[in-house]
């Protein structure tokens, strides 16, 4: 099969080299001073094999950033799905999000690095979507729970937020080079410490 200038078709593992290479990057150089000439350099493709896959850097970007927040739907459409308690579901949801989060950290700095640092000349993206999903479902759970008399009235919010303070705690730490770090085990540790604290 062709790509426009005859040549034959890009090796299936051209994407995934242009992926990884962008992904690194990204996070050692930023957004706008990562070069397409650079990309390509790194990925051992050339310029037209990014544009078949891609389009252009800016389509790079945005595949990295898209396939995060399908992940993420999944998730949560798994999670409502799910039977059991409140709290396990809570917790499930937790570890899972932590799980993905560590397999991906790399791009979980990138996503750190646009949100909360200075303006790269990245495309824009609704990063709050993933904090606004979070707390929509941790919500939902939470409700549930106190209307099946599992936890004690109050507010959901609040709950919800103290829950994501652990959770992104935890993922954080993931980030950080020290060797002491929150682990999945700690944080289900104190998860379920503040499950206690609410439980009827």
């Amino acid at each position: 099969m062709t790509f426009g200038t005859g040549k034959i078709e890009p090796d299936a593992g051209a994407r995934q080299r242009l992926l990884a290479a962008a992904l690194a990057l990204f996070n050692e150089k930023g957004y706008a001073a990562t070069s397409v000439r650079e990309l390509v350099a790194a990925a051992g493709v050339t310029k037209p094999v990014l544009y078949y896959y891609f389009g252009n850097k800016e389509g790079i970007y945005l595949e990295l950033m898209q396939s995060s927040s399908g992940t993420f739907e999944s998730l949560v459409a798994r999670i409502v799905s799910l039977d059991g308690s409140a709290q396990e579901r809570i917790i499930h949801f937790c570890s899972d999000l932590f799980d993905i989060s560590v397999q991906r950290l790399a791009l979980v700095r990138l996503m750190y690095a646009i949100y909360y640092g200075p303006p790269q000349g990245a495309p824009p993206l609704d990063l709050e979507a993933y904090f606004v999903g979070m707390m929509e479902l941790i919500q939902r759970l939470v409700r549930a729970g106190i209307a099946g008399g599992e936890l004690k009235e109050g507010s959901a919010e609040d709950v919800a937020r103290a829950i994501i303070a652990i959770l992104t705690s935890a993922i954080n730490d993931q980030l950080c080079p020290r060797e002491s770090r929150l682990d999945r085990e700690g944080m289900v540790r104190m998860l379920r410490l503040l499950m206690t604290g609410i439980a009827r």
